[in-house]
């Protein structure tokens, strides 16, 4: 945005103006540019206050719904999940989106500022429609926010005139489209939408600021008919919104949390859409699209044609990668390994499940321990040191070693102090008693699988660290196959867009116990071996050493080839 403007917004909300009052004013701004007349006929927008626009900018009817967005407080915008889509990517999606749908109406179901029906607008100009006949036909809108109607009217208002004002109707709504859906609408389209294209409000079950009650998850989902689990993050179930929008041959895109392609909550949601429609394309933008620092994704979905290649799309740019063989059904976060060159592993081996079991600890055990956490010195009796994730280093304890944050908190050598544990927390405390028990030790949030072995059975894993149990004569053999190259690649076949971060690693306990094992003996005994040396390895040099031996080793024992030993070598992090 302008600088100009950016400080033209922030002395206007210094100085008390509303959103609304701002957004105003903008519109004004691009009323008397074109020359239009700011009288009654006009968008009731340009109407509301009296807040000058600065001059010397040069003012579209995009700039409309940005700047509406920008004057919301960041509370709101983050805890009602409002984030608008920047012009370009807008542009780009719409045109993917459009390129194949019939040509017909347009719907977004969170409309916003506009930015996608404008365009979507942009497009429909090119084929020739006239700008009332797009504004008051093909393009269908809707949003819970009674004012962001207001600013999406006026911009669809400003882009279509020029003499004359050309009104955007009836056809844009404040309505909730959870609830609604197509019935937000007096009279509808028959036979549906040709396409549903948006970016619906991302609201995180795990934030406390964006999480639904239960009563309202369990009303989405009988609304929806799905299943999906509590988790499922808000902007999923706009997918099964605009499937139902959809004429028959119609397209859906819309903006998602990259999470919604891997979370096992948002599964239902994946195989109804997968029911009712192909899967014809994907686009990772990546994290930088929206000031949130969301990782995003956008499905596509079209008409059921038998086709088997997904095409690709990845970053703000939109750039197309090389498309991928893709069968209804396959695991959708082998989309995202194969956008991030990830190497492909056909394992076959038994389960890990089959000697060990995997557990990890919930909010309960996380905030339950918190007040019985102290620093080792000032802990007089029983205790048992904590590890966080952070303190994991492949074959690697830095507990003691650094200051680790754990429950908002600086630490350099937690301990849970278990006689306090037990006068207090009986249930917890045998929780944890059950953990202390020879096992591996699993992080999250890594570039490869990162384990801790621990033999002897005396430490405690915080969430979400994984603790995978099992009897001590197998540590080794469990922390070598863990550690693999192949359990890596695996990983990121199934788990890829569960991170913070599409590039690492976040496996839930249930995925750590379904990794297969090797069924070549000698070469996995080898790297038990070495995975052992590893973890006893007192220098930099000798601990690398031993960890491309078990690399090494492990990938014969999978039978693997060179690339993804060598993809997962350069992944390993450094000695700290």
């Amino acid at each position: 945005m302008n600088p100009l403007m950016t400080q033209w917004l922030q002395r206007s909300l210094e100085e008390g103006y509303d959103p609304i009052e701002v957004a105003a004013a903008v519109a004004r701004g691009v009323a008397a540019q074109k020359g239009l007349l700011r009288d009654s006929s006009g968008p009731h927008l340009l109407s509301c206050g009296n807040l000058l626009p600065p001059e010397e900018v040069e003012y579209t009817p995009e700039l409309v719904g940005a700047v509406y967005e920008q004057c919301l407080d960041s509370s709101v915008r983050r805890n009602s999940g409002v984030h608008y889509t920047p012009t370009k990517v807008a542009q780009k999606l719409t045109d993917l989106a459009l390129y194949t749908a019939p040509l017909g109406p347009v719907c977004d179901p969170s409309v916003g500022g506009g930015s996608f029906l404008l365009a979507a607008a942009h497009i429909f100009r090119k084929s020739g429609l006239s700008s009332s006949t797009i504004i008051q036909d093909f393009l269908w809108g809707i949003d819970i926010d009674p004012d962001a109607v207001l600013v999406a009217k006026a911009a669809l208002s400003l882009w279509a005139s020029d003499d004359d004002w050309i009104l955007a109707g009836d056809n844009i709504v404040a309505a909730d489209s959870l609830e609604k859906g197509i019935q937000a609408f007096t009279s509808p389209p028959k036979g549906g939408f040709s396409a549903v294209i948006g970016n619906p409000p991302f609201q995180n079950q795990l934030q406390h600021q964006t999480v639904r009650t239960l009563d309202s998850t369990n009303r989405l989902r009988e609304r929806w008919k799905t299943s999906a689990g509590p988790y499922a993050d808000t902007a999923c179930f706009f997918l099964l919104v605009g499937a139902s929008m959809l004429a028959d041959e119609g397209t859906l895109l819309m903006i998602q949390p990259q999470s919604f392609i891997s979370a096992s909550d948002s599964c239902p949601i994946r195989e109804e859409l997968e029911k009712q429609m192909d899967l014809r394309g994907m686009w990772l933008g990546g994290s930088d699209v929206f000031e949130a620092g969301v990782h995003v994704c956008a499905p596509i979905f079209g008409p059921m044609s038998g086709e088997s290649e997904l095409r690709l799309w990845e970053g703000s740019e939109i750039r197309e990668r090389e498309p991928i063989a893709r069968d209804k059904g396959d695991n959708w976060t082998e989309i995202i390994s194969a956008v991030s060159g990830v190497p492909s592993v056909n394992l076959q081996g038994p389960e890990l499940r089959k000697i060990c079991s995997s557990t990890a600890g919930f909010r309960d055990q996380f905030y339950g321990l918190k007040e019985y956490v102290f620093e080792k010195h000032l802990c007089e009796g029983d205790w048992a040191p904590l590890i966080t994730v952070g303190m994991i280093d492949p074959f690697r304890n830095r507990w003691g070693k650094g200051a680790f944050r754990y429950a908002n908190k600086s630490w350099i050598e937690p301990v849970v102090d278990l006689d306090a544990l037990k006068n207090g927390n009986s249930e917890l405390y045998h929780w944890v008693r059950d953990r202390l028990r020879p096992k591996v030790l699993v992080a999250t949030q890594t570039k490869v699988l990162e384990v801790l072995p621990d033999p002897e059975g005396c430490f405690i894993p915080s969430t979400p660290v994984i603790s995978v149990e099992c009897d001590s004569k197998d540590i080794w053999r469990i922390s070598a196959a863990l550690s693999s190259p192949a359990a890596s690649a695996r990983a990121f076949a199934r788990a890829a867009g569960a991170a913070l971060s599409s590039d690492t690693l976040k496996l839930s306990a249930t995925q750590i116990s379904e990794i297969p094992l090797p069924e070549k003996t000698h070469e996995w005994n080898q790297a038990a071996q070495f995975a052992k040396k590893a973890y006893l390895a007192d220098s930099e040099t000798m601990w690398a050493s031993y960890l491309r031996k078990i690399g090494s080793e492990t990938a014969k024992a999978y039978e693997l080839n060179d690339d993804v030993f060598e993809w997962w070598l350069n992944r390993l992090p450094a000695w700290r």
